[in-house]
């Protein structure tokens, strides 16, 4: 219960960047409380009755007797309460992966999966124009110069934990869901602009006067 407070938190920014984007385009936006997450990616523990919604993937580890004390849950039955999403596919596309299994066959090679998206030959830090593009002056140049490979023993450590996780809680993360959704969602909606310009000193930009002959015409 504990974990998303910490993990979702960026999910929750992100929102308020939709908001900021929302405003400068002249559209009203409001945020508001979502249906569980879980039943919302479709958790197997709900989706025999409310069904498959956005129709997540879930892993659902094994339930082991150590599951007692770890996880007070006393019997097989009960380990759906563990499951949690690690991935979105549509007609066999996988859309949103995890870094862990079942989209790796193990925890070694997520892990070498990310070192390679990074420092691989087609790592994101082997290209030069998207760096050169974001830094000013020769910034770009230096970052990649100092974005230093990881030592392999550093690499060999976290395959060693990672792999010690997976085998002793039967999912990856253990604490928190692989994917996090915040439970809330955003809506964008036209303001009525007669109403904020009869009741309301400066409830309107000049963005929202304009939206519609920038935008929808």
């Amino acid at each position: 219960m504990l974990g998303p407070l910490r993990t979702q938190i960026e999910a929750e920014l992100l929102l308020q960047n939709l908001m900021l984007t929302a405003d400068a385009m002249g559209l009203g936006a409001w945020i508001h409380a979502s249906i569980n997450p879980q039943i919302m990616l479709g958790d197997p523990k709900f989706s025999a009755r409310y069904g498959r919604m956005l129709g997540f993937d879930f892993v659902t580890p094994r339930w082991r007797p150590l599951d007692l004390p770890r996880w007070q849950l006393p019997l097989p039955r009960f380990a759906t309460a563990r499951s949690h999403p690690v991935g979105l596919g549509v007609d066999g596309e996988p859309l949103i992966t995890a870094a862990c299994p079942p989209y790796y066959p193990s925890m070694s090679e997520a892990v070498d999966a990310v070192v390679q998206a990074k420092f691989g030959p087609k790592g994101i830090y082997h290209d030069k124009d998207l760096f050169t593009g974001i830094y000013r002056n020769d910034y770009g140049k230096r970052y990649l110069t100092e974005a230093r490979e990881y030592d392999q023993r550093v690499v060999e450590c976290a395959r060693d934990v990672c792999e010690y996780i997976h085998s002793t809680h039967g999912r990856f993360p253990a604490h928190v869901d692989a994917i996090q959704v915040p439970g809330i969602w955003l809506q964008t909606h036209h303001p009525e602009l007669g109403y904020y310009e009869r009741f309301f000193r400066d409830g309107l930009t000049e963005a929202h006067r304009e939206h519609t002959r920038r935008w929808d015409t």
